[in-house]
């Protein structure tokens, strides 16, 4: 394990121990690997004592300017943890990469300056940055299906940026099977890489959970994004802002329950 897994390591196991998952029940490890571009792609993988080999895998996609701490951090402003020990405790098995350009990933420009950028009309970088993410999680995803290939499918699941990415990752793999998308933004900026663009070729189970007063999508944007899918989403809509209120988890907890 080189330093800077060590590192990562020791982050992780820092923030399961303060999570609201049950860190004497479960199991977090680093994961590292390498590209297809030579980049380097950090995360982590969550497991109970009680996973089975079978188990489903949850890919868990961050928001814009978080990590995949978003996920472990307890008490975090959108939840992230409630949602992580919640699918652990469903048998999920859990993973989260950090969306390059963030976290520990992050170069020259801070995410920020990618959707800013973006913004203003030059999206090169904040496109590379969205489908090189969407390539890491592809990747991971061939690793882990190989490693557990009776897994019983891949929930992909994300909270503004994840939730395009999430989005994105359903249309353009038919390995994910459910897809749980908080408050997507509709980036009208970057319209070849908007959730609408993509939503038709999503033919699978499908919770959206919208915002009335989102600042990055109107609800007429949201209720279009809807009629487009190619299996129309079950949608919950919530008087809020882009920050759903925390009780938003209750409905991804019933929708969850209530797959067969």
């Amino acid at each position: 394990m080189t330093t800077s897994t060590f590192k990562t390591f020791v982050v992780l196991a820092i923030a399961i121990f303060s999570a609201g998952v049950n860190a004497a029940a479960t199991r977090v490890d680093p994961l590292v690997f390498k590209a297809a571009d030579g980049e380097r792609v950090v995360g982590f993988t969550l497991i109970s004592r009680e996973t089975k080999e079978d188990a489903p895998i949850a890919v868990l996609m961050h928001p814009m300017a978080a990590t995949n701490l978003y996920w472990l951090a307890k008490d975090n402003l959108m939840s992230g943890d409630k949602l992580t020990a919640d699918l652990i405790d469903r048998g999920y098995r859990v993973v989260a990469l950090e969306a390059r350009g963030h976290g520990a990933r992050m170069g020259d420009m801070s995410p920020m300056e990618f959707l800013s950028n973006a913004r203003e009309g030059d999206g090169i970088a904040y496109k590379a940055m969205i489908r090189g993410t969407i390539k890491d999680y592809q990747l991971m995803l061939d690793t882990m299906l190989e490693k557990h290939p009776e897994a019983k499918g891949v929930l992909a699941m994300g909270y503004s940026m994840g939730a395009q990415m999430a989005t994105l990752l359903a249309a353009q793999d038919k390995r994910v099977t459910h897809l749980v998308t908080m408050v997507p933004p509709s980036v009208t900026n970057v319209p070849e890489l908007a959730p609408i663009k993509f939503a038709p070729e999503v033919t699978i189970p499908w919770l959206l959970l919208t915002a009335d007063r989102d600042q990055f999508a109107t609800p007429a944007q949201n209720a279009a994004l809807s009629d487009a899918a190619g299996r129309k989403p079950e949608t919950v809509s919530f008087d809020s802002k882009h920050r759903l209120p925390g009780d938003y988890v209750n409905a991804v907890f019933n929708w969850l329950s209530g797959l067969k």
